[in-house]
């Protein structure tokens, strides 16, 4: 099963990027596709009007800024939920959530596979950070099997630094950790990362690029860093198959990624069909 994440940066319905972003799609047919900076989905004329274009069934979640969206392939998934609890409270861009039975797998899962569509702020990573709490939160909630896509903004663990100095100063005082002084090298703020990590979440990309032994997979996908990622949880970790960048061109500022997953892969170990269960209880959302 594959699922593409994919900034289509606002403003995509004002020109052809939209629908050559449509095509894009339709051509490599992910089973889900995650968006973000898509406001111009969020009327339902809008909203139908992208199912039909995608042939895939919609969600779009409210925003206080630029709405993200979830749509997937309902031959392959079948929808349980859909979830937008904090993205308007609590988030600077939101989230849509959805939960998915896959349809024609071996084993029929004790929980749903909870996949979220996530774009965290640009100003802070500290902001990030506490963002990202929530979607790891949201991508526990639902009995452990999740995954985490879109525009996380931040250097992850394990990414080379870039070179800052090519970097305008709003975009470096953002993403960096505070400097010493004025003479002090700039050194990425990894925050984000370091709350997936502490998730229990494995970073796709690096898992594969460690593995491999490939740094091909940690190649940018926008503005000189790895901006856009997937984290999942420990119960997809082993159904990880492949990983790739798909090429906007000039549609987007972001390059897409591609994450493969083996859904007879996915382990029950770290599932539990309770949701968190008790939670003051250590480790018991092992089941």
């Amino acid at each position: 099963m594959d699922i593409l994440t994919l900034n289509a940066k606002v403003g995509a319905d004002l020109d052809e990027r939209w629908n050559n972003l449509v095509t894009r799609v339709r051509d490599i047919a992910p089973a889900v596709l995650i968006l973000q900076e898509v406001p111009h989905l969020a009327a339902p004329a809008a909203t139908e009007a992208a199912r039909a274009a995608l042939g895939m069934d919609l969600y779009v979640a409210p925003s206080r800024k630029f709405n993200t969206a979830i749509a997937w392939n309902p031959r392959v998934l079948e929808l349980q939920d859909t979830e937008d609890r904090y993205s308007t409270s609590d988030l600077h861009h939101g989230y849509a959530l959805g939960q998915f039975m896959p349809l024609g797998t071996t084993v029929r899962w004790p929980a749903p596979l909870t996949a979220i569509s996530s774009h965290l702020p640009p100003f802070s990573a500290k902001a990030g950070a506490e963002e990202a709490k929530i979607l790891v939160n949201r991508a526990w909630r639902y009995g452990g099997i999740g995954i985490v896509g879109g525009d996380m903004n931040y250097l992850v663990l394990g990414d080379p630094e870039p070179d800052w100095l090519r970097f305008q100063p709003h975009n470096r005082v953002a993403r960096c950790l505070p400097r010493t002084g004025p003479d002090a090298r700039w050194i990425g703020d990894r925050a984000v990362g370091e709350v997936f990590r502490d998730g229990e979440m494995t970073d796709v990309a690096a898992h594969l690029a460690d593995l491999r032994q490939d740094p091909g997979y940690r190649t940018p996908t926008g503005g000189g860093i790895r901006l856009d990622q997937f984290h999942v949880t420990p119960a997809l970790r082993p159904a990880i198959v492949d990983y790739h960048l798909v090429d906007t061109g000039a549609d987007s500022d972001h390059d897409g990624a591609l994450v493969t997953l083996d859904l007879d892969l996915v382990s029950r170990e770290f599932v539990n069909s309770e949701g968190f269960g008790d939670v003051n209880s250590p480790g018991s959302w092992r089941k």
